[in-house]
């Protein structure tokens, strides 16, 4: 499929970008990275709601972009290929913090979005896969990092995510309550951050808004009803 083909090339540039600058695979941060990342897709295994098509065969890979002057990011790409810049591990905190931007990324693959995303971009989509296939060249890196990969499009998407990625992590038996700690530690960097005039890409791809809050409040009762079945 197309978003295999893009995830592909994405990680082939991503990794041109970020190669100098991750750790190894044995080191401390990077396994802690990969055990709370197991287990949410252990978890995804046992939700009778997951499309299992979508996790049969991945080889699964994490990446832990150790650049201090990176701003804080985490992206799941098509085919497997987790990426986490050291910086967003501050806000996270602890496993739980984590656990929510992880199954949160995780969720936007679980529910298709980039294909979501490519089918409303057909032109450029086959433009661009042509082109990588013929020259190998990053014509359209930028348009397919950020236009499809990285900037899920809708408020709709972004509130599927949240809710997929808060009970994925509340079955893997991180504690669902640390989801709303974590947004709103990430809505405090935000303004922070914007009164400096910084533009986090994070940050304005997935809005740390009271809304965002709001729903998760809502949903908290059937997260830790599912986290108190989870052994």
């Amino acid at each position: 499929p197309v978003e295999t083909l893009v995830g592909n090339y994405s990680y082939k540039s991503i990794l041109r970008q970020t190669g100098s600058s991750i750790l190894p695979e044995n080191h401390p941060v990077t396994e802690r990275v990969a055990s709370v990342f197991k287990r949410i897709v252990e978890a995804a295994y046992k939700d009778s709601s997951v499309d299992k098509s979508l996790l049969e065969g991945v080889n699964w890979k994490i990446h832990v972009v150790n650049d201090p002057k990176a701003p804080p990011n985490a992206f799941v790409l098509p085919g497997g290929k987790v990426f986490v810049f050291v910086s967003m591990l501050g806000i996270c905190q602890n496993d739980d913090g984590l656990a929510t931007v992880l199954s949160h990324e995780f969720a936007h693959q679980l529910a298709r979005h980039t294909s979501e995303n490519l089918s409303k971009a057909p032109f450029y989509t086959a433009l661009s896969a042509l082109l990588y296939t013929l020259t190998g060249v990053d014509t359209f890196n930028g348009l397919l990092l950020d236009g499809f990969l990285r900037m899920p499009a809708s408020r709709q998407m972004e509130t599927e995510a949240d809710y997929i990625g808060l009970m994925i992590m509340s079955r893997a038996c991180f504690n669902p309550g640390e989801s709303v700690k974590l947004w709103k530690r990430m809505s405090e960097f935000e303004s922070k951050q914007a009164g400096r005039g910084t533009n986090l890409e994070f940050l304005s791809t997935h809005p740390a808004s009271e809304r965002r809050i709001e729903n998760m409040t809502e949903w908290m009762g059937k997260a830790r009803e599912l986290y108190e079945q989870s052994n």
